[in-house]
């Protein structure tokens, strides 16, 4: 029995179609783990920064290498393209080397001869043959001033709610922190002893020409809520303070003033 041309052809299409939809899904499952989420390093020392692969081969994979510091925007460091071939972004130093451990699934961003400035959170950012892009957790860099011990710790300014705001309805209290570095830094509010998530409003970090860092959170509750009496705290998290830094604020307290 003989089979159509137009048949075989069919056959075909749908089986490059199926192979295409299979090899997708497989890749789709890809994921890549980047290690160590911290590093310590000072001047002059070189680091490795690993981005680890897995259900595809590192030889289909290009990879960018991708930075953020405080109160920056994200910035490209390089690209490594599968043909080993690497595109540095403008001001970035060839001591930035990348490379890849086909055998182990394995790339690595090595920066030689660390430099202050290189401090910053380093992600590997994956993108393989069939169009997926993955993301890696992120590698911090800390460079010497980040390991003294001597960090400027961050200052705590709470202010209460304007009274014209209060008439509307709302009360919205705001927490300034201030002279920290590095520029990392967690800024929560309770109430009455109770973390708050609604309402909360952080801004991004800034860096000063004291070269330490400020940034502003801020917390918005109904005005009656306000005017109970309940009190409210500004707790900031800093790698320069043994203990969580912590000042509240009420109505209350205000009405003393």
């Amino acid at each position: 029995i003989e089979t159509p041309v137009s048949l075989i052809v069919l056959l075909i299409q749908l089986l490059c179609v199926g192979f295409r939809a299979f090899f997708r899904e497989e890749i789709r499952a890809t994921h890549h783990n980047q290690s160590p989420s911290e590093i310590s390093v000072s001047p002059g020392q070189t680091v490795a920064l690993e981005c680890a692969v897995a259900n595809v081969t590192a030889d289909k994979v290009n990879m960018n290498w991708i930075r953020q510091s405080p109160g920056q925007k994200p910035e490209g460091v390089l690209f490594f393209k599968i043909d080993l071939s690497i595109y540095r972004a403008p001001g970035i130093p060839e001591r930035y080397v990348p490379s890849r451990d086909a055998s182990n699934k394995k790339f690595l961003l090595t920066i030689r001869d660390v430099q202050e400035g290189d401090d910053s959170i380093y992600f590997c950012f994956a993108f393989y043959t069939e169009g997926v892009q993955t993301w890696g957790e992120g590698t911090r860099v800390l460079g010497a001033r980040t390991l003294s011990c001597n960090l400027p710790q961050p200052r705590i300014q709470l202010f209460p709610p304007a009274q014209e705001e209060i008439a509307t309805g709302f009360a919205t209290l705001t927490c300034l922190v201030s002279g920290f570095f590095p520029g990392y830094i967690d800024v929560l509010w309770r109430q009455d002893c109770q973390t708050q998530a609604q309402g909360v409003r952080t801004g991004l970090v800034a860096l000063g020409e004291d070269k330490t860092y400020s940034v502003s959170s801020y917390l918005t509750v109904p005005a009656n809520e306000w005017g109970s009496g309940a009190s409210y705290s500004c707790v900031v998290k800093h790698e320069s303070l043994a203990s969580a830094l912590e000042k509240s604020i009420s109505a209350k307290d205000c009405k003393r003033q």
